[in-house]
């Protein structure tokens, strides 16, 4: 290695006169020394147990990253923020690392891994954690290959923010504002094959069957956890028999679900950045129907027209303000967490619907059990779906308006078109 030339002092014109050999920074946090024989450059050192680094030959360039360093250490500097994002990725993908939500499923600590490996690290992991600008995270979403992918390294890229903020890897004052963050990269056109996005067939097995649905009726009337609610029956039956999602079931009022078989469907109930009306999904409102007599023998018109006169009376009294058919105990919106734990969970264990059980992380040095349930609330609407369509005769067009599906082909394809290889079929079908 080259021997460093020696220090001339007579060079370094913005050195003060004097025979000052140290000079400390207006807060006093940083110390800055002259150099000597043995080391020919300005050090600089802050800090407890001391840290300290080379700055240059020239007073004043010594002097600026002195001043630098001090503003730094104010603004919370520590080495976790000194270090390479590298490891804030790392520790935001730990399974140890206490999430606000429980622990990641595997599917989204795989897709998470992902987008670190693709778009974080190779944009900025060697960037350290305290120069990290919104900048690095918009270059991130653009090389999304597409604007739908983008949304989704956003909305992983918000998940780190908050990562890095609880592991300390960030300033106090570093604002990282990624509300103006979106997608900006290529537009590309690909070739696809006719069938290529041929939209996801509903097994049988995912459509709960009159009995079963039955069966989840019963148990919502046998076990309550909370309170005696005796719409929990009208829930079950409504859901399954008029497709009402679960988010617009809980916003339901008696001025949306009339005594003529009517539902008007405005809003649905949204839960991130707190409880609040939003349009339903694919921003469509929309009617649907209900039957007198349901086919598991429920009569769900007259269970309508009794519980519109008891929102009526609580509507007085006070305690249902909003009129909601199907309110929590407060007479609130019955937000989606609540009513799982409370409403779905204990009602499906009782109705023996099929789940899997599984251990799960859970903190650090813990575990929990989680069930899997292969049949969800939701899956009430592949029940209306069905029914429409094989009891009822309907034609794909009216199930597909009453549904709030997209297109007619859409419920075909969802709920009528399940082979898998239509070219074989229609070989079949010709005799080859």
């Amino acid at each position: 290695m080259a021997t460093p030339q020696p220090y001339e002092r007579r060079t370094d014109t913005t050195r003060p006169a004097g025979e000052d050999a140290s000079w400390e920074t207006p807060v006093g946090l940083v110390a800055m020394y002259a150099p000597t024989r043995a080391v020919p450059y300005y050090r600089i050192v802050w800090g407890s147990p001391q840290e300290g680094t080379t700055a240059g030959r020239r007073f004043d360039r010594a002097w600026r990253k002195a001043l630098a360093r001090e503003q730094l250490i104010l603004a919370g500097a520590t080495a976790k923020t000194e270090w390479a994002t590298f490891v804030g990725i790392d520790y935001w993908l730990s399974p140890d690392r206490p999430k606000p939500r429980g622990s990641w499923g595997e599917s989204h600590t795989k897709t998470m891994t992902y987008y670190a490996e693709r778009y974080f690290k190779t944009t900025f992991g060697g960037v350290r954690h305290l120069d990290l600008r919104r900048a690095h995270f918009q270059q991130a979403v653009n090389l999304a290959p597409t604007e739908s992918e983008g949304r989704n390294v956003r909305r992983a890229a918000r998940s780190l923010i908050g990562a890095l903020r609880q592991g300390d890897y960030l300033l106090e004052n570093q604002m990282i504002d990624l509300s103006t963050v979106w997608w900006h990269g290529e537009r590309r056109v690909k070739a696809a094959e006719q069938g290529d996005d041929k939209t996801d067939f509903v097994s049988r097995t995912k459509r709960p069957t009159h009995a079963q649905v039955k069966a989840l009726r019963a148990a919502t009337s046998e076990r309550r956890r909370r309170g005696n609610k005796s719409w929990r029956a009208l829930a079950v039956e409504l859901a399954a028999y008029s497709g009402v999602r679960r988010g617009e079931l809980a916003v339901l009022d008696d001025t949306t679900v009339h005594r003529d078989g009517r539902v008007r469907v405005l809003w649905r109930l949204e839960s991130i950045g707190g409880p609040h009306l939003a349009l339903p999904k694919g921003n469509k409102r929309r009617w649907t129907t209900y039957p007198q007599i349901t086919p598991t023998g429920f009569r769900l018109a007259d269970a309508v027209q009794q519980r519109l006169d008891e929102v009526a009376h609580e509507r007085a009294a006070g305690t249902n303000p909003r009129g909601l058919l199907f309110p929590s105990e407060r007479g609130t919106w019955l937000l989606g967490s609540n009513f799982h734990r409370d409403v779905f969970e204990p009602a499906a264990l009782l109705a023996a619907w099929p789940y899997v059980e599984e251990v799960k992380p859970w903190g650090v040095g813990k575990t929990r059990h989680q069930r899997t349930w292969a049949l969800t609330w939701h899956s009430l609407r592949h029940t209306f779906v069905t029914w429409q369509l094989e009891d009822l005769q309907q034609p794909p067009s009216r199930v597909a308006t009453l549904a709030g599906h997209e297109s007619a082909e859409f419920t075909i394809a969802r709920y009528v078109s399940g082979a898998k290889d239509d070219i074989s079929d229609s070989l079949a079908a010709l005799g080859w």
